[in-house]
């Protein structure tokens, strides 16, 4: 049966069922335990499925953490492309050799949450996943502003500033 299915057709149905899990789960936790509650378990489930995530996608192609701000940059694309290309639209705009702004001008997470009727109150977890990237690459970083309420909800663009801070290979004498 699977085989009639192309793999790009396979990998959306996927994507798709875990999308509407994520889903799911987030409106049954703040149901039961509260939008707050929800708001909080999200970051930080977002935040170590990220990193559960990169750590295999990394060990599954041999990589080794990003020494620069090009190997992130190309780890995380590549990242995107498997785990969701169809769910946000993003621009990077480099500003010096360890920091960049990602602006999100379309979200999957933002769409979702005006359908629900949750907008004012829903805070992201796009950025938190990206956070937990950052983590399984071994980096240090900073994000600005810190993560919040949905930018967008208030017509705000969705771009953060993220500095990193790669590890310098030590040279022998």
């Amino acid at each position: 049966m699977l085989s009639s299915l192309s793999f790009d057709t396979q990998k959306d149905l996927l994507i798709k069922g875990w999308m509407s899990h994520d889903a799911r789960w987030f409106m049954a936790v703040a149901e039961r335990f509260g939008i707050d509650a929800a708001n909080r378990l999200n970051q930080f489930v977002c935040r170590e499925l990220g990193r559960v995530e990169m750590k295999r996608f990394m060990n599954t192609l041999n990589l080794s953490p990003p020494k620069n701000l090009d190997d992130h940059l190309n780890l995380n694309r590549a990242a995107i492309s498997l785990y969701g290309p169809d769910l946000i639209e993003y621009g990077i705009k480099i500003l010096d050799h360890q920091s960049y702004e990602m602006e999100l001008q379309k979200c999957f997470a933002h769409e979702n949450i005006v359908k629900a009727g949750i907008k004012d109150q829903y805070e992201c977890g796009i950025f938190a996943r990206l956070q937990g990237w950052i983590d399984a690459q071994g980096l240090e970083h900073e994000i600005s502003p810190p993560l919040g309420k949905c930018m967008k909800v208030s017509g705000e663009e969705c771009s953060y500033t993220i500095e990193l801070r790669f590890i310098k290979e030590s040279i022998i004498d």
